[in-house]
């Protein structure tokens, strides 16, 4: 198992994992924007698939949507009409009311212009005082941002909205008390705990360059104030939220932390800070899960219109159904598109940005948050190495089909946890970074697998090529696992040859013509040998050892050695034909053939090795080629091969034979042909076998007469001569 391990670590597959891995977590860490919007986007399927939910029953949107500008005109509406429909609006008892709407700049009606102009004219000219205060009397009534604070202070409380400019930028101290005054400062900030000595330069937070508020006396009316700034992701979706924003050296809430806390009896509002950034923002008991920025997922119920909506013209022309806003927490904002409060949520490209607020609300009362894990970024640094380990110690021990399967079940399985947790525990976890590592490390392991194959094959052709059929070598290409190179013990056939008289030849001829007379021999026997499918084991001399059903599996190996040895003596007889036109003298072969287990593979050395067969089969073999000469045949198989031959071949018992290690005799076959033999070979046969039975039952004298005979169907055959001597000399003893 160390061995293993050992050997894993330093393999190019090990190194490839190790290196995704650093480069995900890496990326992980300093999250590049290409990064971050490919996990955006899969962020955003998540709500897709999980479709919409429904909305809590607290909140409610006062819309002014395109029935309310035909209704009333165009936007922005002028301050009567909107005192005239919040004073509507306070008839239906709200709990509390939140304005998504900024009344920054003072409006001047002409009534409020022609009375503020005489009021001052006659002041220059010294009027009495009495008359003076009438026409103040009479200007405050024409003052119509008068009259919408004085509707707004009336109960129940109204929440106003501002924003701040430039936010995401650092933030600049003074100008909020210019713009604000002391009272609003307090109204919107937190109470803030700080750990560990912190100072707010040392936290990483929203920050803002500026701030534009309402009017002073809009904001002295209001019973609070909140910005509704919405910061979208690099895409432009809004998927954060920031909870807390900096500026002037205080921490500020959002309208609808603000909102709920007055509907809940001015809860507290709190922010613990630390030198991390921000550990918590507190709403009465309630804590909202912030990240180190101070910034809130938005838990997105649906597309638009999933929070109870009710336009502002129902509102005002008194068609609003009874008890519809009823002690509900009520926010007002546009919805009409020509307004442009618009925004991308990962629903809708136009999701009202008035319903963001509602959904945020809906999100902090009924506790339905989207959270980041605590050491977020730890984990998933170990989920990605758990990943990596797993994956680089499973796929190199799969096959090619089963490493895919198993790579997609693991994709699958790490999404669908993902999602479980998102949808049933409001965990968000990272996607692209897993899968991408996932999918990383099963492309290198298979593009390692699909190079290491193709070295093997490389390997294959280079081993087999110049002694194996290229019909061989392609199947042994298509089918790697049938070989095994590193050794094994099968069942195969083995076939020796060699020249008769070769040695004699040898010394007779020059260099040259030895040579030449080899090739000659060689290369049609070996061409045989490789069309009927065998392997040239090795040369050794004028001699050939060949494999059959080596390396390659090859159930009816025994009859393609003996087509092979049979051919190889045929075309023999043909060269010899034509050798003797040339002047050149003839040749003769012996053949052995053997069926047998014996142990197949590469052997050898590191630096030199062969593909070859060891064991005592392969002697047999050997021993069969050098008993031809001895009984004058040319072909010699033993009784395994003749066995596994079956019908078809035409065979002559020869002898039983004792070879080393054996302590029975191994009977041995002529093989003189495939098919049927002709009635001359017949009677021979016929004629042979008898005498040969005779012989083996110490019938010697009958054996003599039955060879005698014999000999007159083939005069000549060296097997039934020796037979003949034998017999004759047992039966005179």
């Amino acid at each position: 198992m160390i061995r293993r391990l050992a050997a894993f670590v330093k393999s190019p597959i090990a190194r490839w994992i190790v290196g995704v891995t650093l480069v995900m977590c890496a990326l992980l860490i300093w999250r590049p924007t290409f990064c971050e919007f490919l996990e955006l986007k899969l962020y955003d399927l998540k709500f897709r698939f999980r479709g919409a939910i429904p909305a809590g029953q607290q909140v409610a949107i006062v819309a002014i949507d395109d029935d309310s500008l035909k209704a009333v005109g165009r936007w922005p509406w002028s301050r009567e009409d909107m005192a005239r429909m919040l004073a509507r609006l306070k008839q239906a008892g709200p709990r509390v009311i939140a304005l998504d709407i900024i009344f920054a700049e003072k409006e001047q009606t002409a009534s409020y212009q022609a009375l503020k102009n005489l009021s001052d004219d006659l002041a220059r000219r010294g009027v009495s005082p009495e008359i003076l205060k009438i026409l103040e009397v009479e200007k405050n009534r024409a003052d119509v941002d008068r009259v919408l604070a004085k509707v707004i202070g009336q109960g129940p409380p109204t929440i106003l909205g501002f924003f701040f400019r430039n936010l995401g930028g650092k933030s600049r101290g003074g100008e909020a008390e210019k713009l604000m005054g002391a009272s609003f400062l307090r109204a919107s900030t937190y109470n803030v705990v700080r750990l560990l000595d912190t100072k707010p330069s040392q936290v990483q937070l929203v920050g803002a360059a500026g701030v534009e508020t309402n009017l002073p006396e809009i904001t002295e009316a209001g019973a609070g104030d909140g910005y509704f700034n919405m910061i979208p992701d690099p895409d432009g979706t809004v998927r954060w939220f920031p909870m807390s924003v900096m500026y002037g050296g205080e921490f500020f809430a959002p309208m609808a932390l603000v909102t709920l806390s007055h509907a809940e009896a001015r809860a507290p509002l709190a922010i613990t800070l630390s030198r991390w950034g921000v550990d918590a923002v507190r709403l009465g008991p309630r804590t909202v899960p912030v990240d180190r920025y101070g910034r809130l997922l938005i838990n997105y119920l649906g597309p638009e219109g999933i929070i109870p909506t009710y336009s502002a013209a129902a509102v005002m022309n008194g068609t609003l159904p009874a008890e519809a806003l009823k002690d509900k927490i009520v926010i007002v904002g546009a919805t009409a598109v020509g307004i442009y409060d618009l925004r991308v949520t990962p629903f809708s490209g136009t999701f009202p940005g008035v319903e963001v607020q509602a959904t945020i609300m809906d999100n902090l009362l009924r506790g339905n948050f989207i959270r980041t894990p605590p050491f977020g970024l730890i984990i998933m640094l170990l989920v990605l190495v758990a990943l990596a380990v797993m994956l680089g110690m499973v796929l190199p021990r799969f096959s090619a089909a089963w490493a895919f399967i198993f790579t997609l079940f693991i994709i699958e399985a790490y999404v669908g946890l993902n999602y479980f947790l998102f949808t049933r525990q409001g965990l968000q976890l990272e996607l692209f970074y897993p899968l991408g590592l996932i999918v990383l490390v099963y492309l290198g392991v298979t593009m390692q697998r699909f190079l290491a194959e193709e070295r093997e094959r490389e390997r294959i052709r280079k081993t087999f090529e110049s002694y194996v059929a290229p019909a061989i070598v392609q199947e042994m290409l298509k089918h790697p696992e049938q070989l095994r190179l590193g050794g094994e013990r099968r069942e195969i056939t083995i076939l020796f040859t060699d020249i008769r008289g070769f040695t004699t030849m040898s010394e007779n001829l020059d260099p040259e013509a030895l040579v030449k007379l080899l090739h000659d021999f060689l290369n049609p026997m070996s061409n045989i040998i490789i069309n009927q499918g065998g392997t040239i084991d090795k040369y050794m001399g004028d001699a050939i050892m060949a494999l059959f059903g080596a390396p390659l599996m090859q159930t009816d190996h025994p009859r393609l050695a003996c087509r092979a040895a049979l051919e190889m003596v045929g075309s023999l007889a043909a060269l010899n034909l034509t050798w003797a036109e040339q002047g050149r003298p003839p040749l003769q072969v012996g053949v052995g053939v053997n069926t047998g287990h014996v142990a197949v593979g590469n052997m050898g050395s590191d630096r030199l090795f062969d593909y070859t067969a060891i064991g005592d089969n392969v002697n047999l073999a050997s021993r069969l080629e050098g008993l031809n000469k001895y009984y004058g045949t040319s072909i010699l198989i033993s009784d395994t091969t003749a066995k596994a031959l079956g019908n078809g071949f035409i065979l002559r018992d020869v002898d039983l034979v004792r070879v080393k290690g054996k302590v029975q005799g191994v009977r041995i076959h002529e093989l003189l042909g495939e098919g049927e033999p002709d009635p001359e070979l017949a009677r021979f046969l016929e004629l042979h076998h008898r005498a040969l039975a005779l012989y083996r039952e110490k019938r010697f004298a009958e054996s003599a007469d039955a060879f005698t005979e014999t000999l007159k169907v083939r005069p000549g055959d060296e097997t039934c001569r020796r037979y003949l001597t034998l017999a004759q000399k047992h039966h005179e003893t």
